[in-house]
């Protein structure tokens, strides 16, 4: 009787100790599995630098008068490969991103035309522009708006084949651009875009001097462009 009554009390002893353990245990009856972490959306704030090539084409309108007030005018074509270097700052709040950019690149405009008094060139080697820029991000995709001012200069030259003579000047403009792109962050630091402006230089004129004293040349200067980049934001 003593014997079973301690392999009872054993037994209830076994029992206590297991229904112990399982109340430690945590309770796991429809627990969801954790959730994966949400992935970081590409962040746009930050300084970047980089290069572009592209293409520009417009018209240079300019019209000869001379001091007798007879005059004519002229448009020729000013198409070009441009290229060059861009450096910049972005700074995102939501998915809107405000930033300044500023570029300088190289180009060969040449326009020429024929007038009674000689032959005329417009040439521009160089222009150079500060904007800001609006844009509009989704996540590693960004569309913007930019706007600033330009800047170059204007190499004018007026040869009269028969006499030899010869008037040239120098002259430096800013203007206004307007355009708008996509960029797309390829990497965490490479940001690959296309964009396009529109460039008015506006309308001046200058008083030849020399074989040419009292001829004065005024001129309209716009353009079109259009320009691929690559950029390392650091």
């Amino acid at each position: 009787m003593k014997m079973f009554l301690k392999a009872g009390l054993a037994s209830l002893a076994l029992l206590a100790g297991g229904a112990a353990s399982a109340a430690d245990m945590p309770y796991r009856k429809g627990t969801l599995p954790p959730a994966p972490a949400l992935p970081e959306f590409f962040s746009w704030t930050g300084f970047y630098a980089g290069g572009q090539i592209g293409y520009s084409w417009g018209s240079e309108r300019t019209r000869f008068i001379a001091s007798n007030g007879i005059g004519a005018a002229f448009t020729s074509d000013t198409d070009s490969v441009l290229g060059g270097g861009h450096a910049g700052f972005n700074y995102q709040f939501g998915s809107y991103v405000l930033g300044i950019e500023g570029d300088i690149e190289a180009l060969n405009s040449d326009g020429r035309f024929r007038h009674s008094l000689g032959i005329g060139e417009v040439k521009r080697d160089w222009q150079a522009s500060v904007r800001g820029r609006l844009g509009f991000a989704m996540d590693r995709f960004m569309i913007y708006a930019t706007g600033g001012a330009t800047f170059t200069e204007f190499d004018q030259q007026l040869f009269d084949p028969v006499s030899g003579a010869r008037d040239s000047a120098q002259t430096s403009r800013s203007g206004w651009s307007v355009g708008g792109g996509l960029s797309f962050a390829l990497t965490d630091h490479l940001i690959a875009g296309v964009e396009y402006r529109y460039t008015d230089f506006g309308r001046f004129n200058r008083l030849a001097r020399g074989a040419f004293l009292g001829v004065t040349t005024d001129q309209d200067s716009t353009l079109h462009s259009v320009r691929t980049s690559l950029s390392y934001k650091f």
